[in-house]
Parts: C-alpha cells; sequence; structure tokens
C-alpha cells in the first residue's frame, strides 16, 4: 500500500508540473523540520555538530545520500516560529527507507561516536521534537550551491488549480534563467515541487530557496535592477512577477542560516 501512494504521489507531482519534464532533475529534498524543547536550544545545535555532521559524513561518503544540511531559523524565531532548524538530506533519485536502528548504531560506531542508536535518539528527543517531513523533488537548480554559513529563503507556494505548467514555465525560462546568468555572483537558486504530503488541505505545494553567500547580500537582494533588462529586455520584473502571482499564492518565506554542511569530498 505505501508503494502505491508514492507512486501516486509522484504522478501527481509530474501532472501540476508537466513543463519541467524537460528539465534535468537533480534529485529528492527530505526537510525536516524540528522545534527545540524549551531551553534546550544549545543541546540540539551542539548534537548537530558533535553528533550528526560525524554520522552523516559517513552516509554521504558511502553514497546512501548526497548531501546534509541544518539550517537554524533566523525570520521568523521563536516560540510562535513553526520551524527552530530545517534538518535537510538530498538524494539523487527517491530517498531509500529510513535506516533501522542496528544501522544507525554501526554509521555511529563509524564515524567514531561511542553511542548507540537508541542512545543519539534518547538525546535528540530529550533536545527537541520532529514538526513534520516534506519530501520535495527538485525540478530545477543554478548558481551556487549552499555552503556552511549561508543564508537561504524559502519561498512557499500554493499553486492555483490548472495553473502548475504555466508556474513552471516562469520559474524556469524567467527567474532561473536570470539566476544562471550571475556569473560569481555566489547566490544560487533552486526550485521545488512537494512529492509528499500532498493534497488540497495543505498550505503549499511548490517552494524555491534563495541562495546567499552573506546576510550582507540578503539584505541586499537580487540585482534585478541592473541585470534582469539585459536577460530579459523585452519582459519588465514587475511584468513578470505580475505573471507569475497569476499562477501562485506566497504561503511564507522563511529566512535560515546555515550552521551545518556535509557535502561529498572533491
Amino acid at each position: 500500500m505505501f508503494q502505491s501512494a508514492i507512486r501516486l504521489s509522484l504522478i501527481a507531482v509530474g501532472c501540476v508540473f508537466m513543463a519541467a519534464a524537460q528539465t534535468q532533475t537533480p534529485g529528492y529534498v527530505v526537510d525536516l523540520c524540528v522545534k527545540a524543547n524549551p531551553g534546550k536550544a544549545a543541546e540540539l545545535t551542539a548534537l548537530v555538530h558533535d553528533v550528526g555532521a560525524k554520522y552523516y559524513r559517513v552516509r554521504v561518503d558511502e553514497g546512501v545520500q548526497a548531501w546534509w544540511i541544518v539550517a537554524a531559523d533566523v525570520v521568523p524565531s521563536g516560540s510562535a516560529a513553526r520551524c527552530d532548524y530545517h534538518v535537510v538530506s538530498g538524494y539523487k533519485g527517491f530517498p531509500p527507507e529510513a535506516a533501522t536502528a542496528e544501522q544507525v548504531t554501526a554509521g555511529l560506531k563509524k564515524a567514531g561516536v561511542n553511542m548507540t542508536a537508541a542512545e543519539y535518539a534518547a538525546k535528540r528527543d530529550a533536545a527537541g521534537y520532529l514538526v513534520n517531513t516534506d519530501i520535495w523533488r527538485t525540478l530545477m537548480q543554478v548558481g551556487s550551491a549552499s555552503q556552511k554559513g549561508s543564508y537561504v529563503r524559502i519561498n512557499y507556494y500554493k499553486v492555483k488549480p490548472g495553473q502548475g505548467p504555466e508556474f513552471s514555465r516562469l520559474e524556469r525560462t524567467g527567474w532561473g534563467t536570470f539566476v544562471e546568468s550571475l556569473k560569481g555572483s555566489n547566490m544560487g537558486w533552486q526550485f521545488n515541487a512537494l512529492a509528499m504530503p500532498t493534497g488540497e488541505s495543505l498550505h503549499y505545494n511548490a517552494s524555491t530557496v534563495d541562495v546567499y553567500p552573506t546576510w550582507e547580500a540578503l539584505g541586499k537582494g537580487w540585482p534585478t535592477a541592473t541585470e534582469w533588462p539585459k536577460v530579459h529586455p523585452d519582459l519588465p520584473a514587475a511584468a513578470y512577477t505580475a505573471q507569475v502571482n497569476n499562477t501562485v499564492e506566497r504561503y511564507a518565506a522563511d529566512v535560515l542560516h546555515i550552521i551545518e554542511l556535509v557535502a561529498p569530498k572533491q
């Protein structure tokens, strides 16, 4: 039954964003929204650095996953924020099943961490808790990749009925082409469709991720005033934004700071 649900979810993603089929797809992203228990943020951060980074170094080196990132929420933040951290894993294909306790213990041992899966889970659960899980399919990725210390803005969108293909076309040929032209800016962009969960009751089913190398770069934003006309001389930025707004509603925009990153060794 679970495998049938997976197939139906992926078919739904393909139908909603049919226009993206011609674009090379880097893979899938599993995003865990995590909230720290009261007074435990420092413990959770320490666990990320001292245990998580070492364990996921093993998983990336063994090819189980492509990369791993932990980002702390900057805006919004505090008790009213949905997440305090995003624990994000990237995969070249559809994610594998969750590791068993035995596999986690073996991975911790390889990482040089003197801890069992049960002990690790106990420390993790004492410091924080999982709010929700999103599985995204990446439809396009251009520009610079995230680095430790980078800032990212996640824009969450709800696609209007029947507007998936047009939204995808606008993002890929409009904004994607624009970001691709910004050579040497160290800025990046990613376009995603929500693979799981699905359903009309969801607040969002698509996202874009803006990558900024520094806080200052985030404050300056994208150089649309000077660079957009060079890429799209016949389409003013304001007119493009209006076209996008006809296809989606932006549910939220969160700013995050990447505090840990495990990437493939060069």
